[in-house]
């Protein structure tokens, strides 16, 4: 079965990303893996990150790695490809356009980041909505519902947030709000079962 099945599938069934900052997360994620549907890798560097991607991948977790994370790596046309040759995550995560226009043309499942820091960046990306290249909208902070409510009900992607999400009502209120998932880096929250909250 494919990968993207794969994250298919399991973002139907659970509704939580793990973000991975520190290798000693990886054993963790594996051993709450039932709760998760993906992980975001967001450590690591070109010498090691390639064998925490095929851990993680081996154990049934997509992994969408956060390529602006990772050590040593140039984000440019070549680091695309080298990621996309050599370290085969499931898909990327990414807050610049071009590095979105490049692993879309590549066939790579793209994961776009938006931090929401004001209103001109809200209705900029509610004016995009239809030029959009990515998979996935991720909003940073997690604590927007109303934003969340809005733009979960006009995007033709999934919508998925995190960041200062530390409680299980922040992620409740988020899933309430039209979030497909929440990311989350908080290993306590990785034990819990999204849909029984």
């Amino acid at each position: 079965m494919n990968m993207e099945k794969v994250f298919e599938e399991r973002l139907k069934k659970y509704k939580l990303i793990a973000a991975i900052k520190e290798p000693k997360s990886i054993e963790k994620v594996i051993k709450y893996k039932d709760n998760i549907s993906a992980v975001i890798l967001m450590t690591g560097n070109i010498l090691n990150v390639k064998q925490y991607v095929d851990v993680l991948q081996s154990e049934g977790l997509p992994v969408i790695l956060h390529v602006e994370k990772i050590g040593g790596l140039q984000v440019d046309q070549y680091g695309i490809d080298f990621i996309i040759d050599y370290i085969k995550p499931f898909g990327i995560v990414t807050t610049k356009s071009g590095i979105i226009k490049r692993a879309k043309s590549r066939g790579m499942f793209v994961v776009q980041r938006i931090f929401l820091i004001d209103t001109e960046v809200y209705e900029h990306l509610l004016n995009s909505l239809e030029h959009l290249q990515a998979d996935i909208v991720e909003i940073m902070p997690s604590r927007a519902p109303d934003f969340l409510d809005k733009l979960s009900g006009a995007s033709p992607v999934p919508v998925i947030t995190g960041g200062l999400l530390s409680t299980v009502n922040h992620a409740k209120e988020a899933l309430e709000h039209g979030a497909a998932a929440v990311t989350t880096s908080n290993t306590e929250m990785w034990k819990l079962d999204m849909n029984n909250l």
